[in-house]
């Protein structure tokens, strides 16, 4: 009887400390409104669509059909019909085109949105790359628990653990469209300016890929 009581309570706490933890996790995203999600942990807000090129391409949304990638310095001379054909992915150059557009027409009232970050130097990384010249590292591989999409995947959504390898992502929370391929970030890489850091989502895998040549998913975000 004892043995069953002592089991009971002892249920009960993991029980309180599960909520607990899933209650976490849940308030540090807060819906600001109908596109756009608050990430308190990181104090930051996301568009709620992980693909909203994709998505104001499809509904020839006013915004998008006012963008020119074909006059982008080096871009990819793509039309928008084409951009939208490859799922809305575009270069780094188109990316940062497509930011500053939003930024221009104030998207959702704002005109700070930017690429997301990761961090060139992360001792989190299982790898890293030493520039032999400027003594200056690049991490890449799995388990970079600094970048803002890896915070958002494990610490805010409660995704896998950060050893993930694949599969990665199994909860988008209240976000749509949320492609478990690869982002770009923001953060160029420092003594070589054709690379940039990428993340992918699904792999969990930190690298960089070059600016003009890739063509990758493109999420703003935006600081407080």
């Amino acid at each position: 009887m004892k043995n069953t009581i002592l089991s009971a309570m002892i249920f009960g706490i993991i029980q309180i400390n599960v909520h607990a933890t899933i209650a976490t996790q849940a308030s540090s995203l807060k819906m600001v409104n109908e596109d756009l999600v608050l990430d308190q942990s990181q104090a930051v807000e996301w568009a709620r669509d992980a693909k909203l090129v994709k998505t104001m391409c499809d509904a020839k949304h006013p915004l998008w059909q006012s963008f020119t990638p074909e006059t982008i310095t080096q871009g990819t001379n793509r039309s928008r019909a084409e951009i939208c054909q490859q799922d809305g992915m575009m270069n780094w150059y188109e990316a940062s085109a497509w930011i500053s557009h939003l930024n221009q027409h104030e998207f959702l009232g704002y005109s700070n949105w930017r690429l997301p970050r990761t961090k060139q130097s992360d001792a989190s990384c299982s790898y890293r790359f030493e520039n032999e010249h400027s003594q200056e590292y690049f991490s890449f591989g799995h388990g970079c628990k600094n970048s803002e999409f890896s915070q958002l995947l494990f610490s805010s959504l409660g995704n896998q653990s950060k050893e993930c390898r694949q599969d990665c992502l199994t909860k988008a929370g209240p976000f749509r469209n949320v492609s478990d391929a690869m982002y770009w970030s923001g953060t160029e890489v420092s003594f070589d300016s054709s690379l940039v850091g990428v993340f992918d989502i699904g792999a969990n895998w930190q690298d960089a890929e070059n600016k003009s040549s890739d063509l990758l998913h493109v999420w703003p975000v935006r600081s407080l």
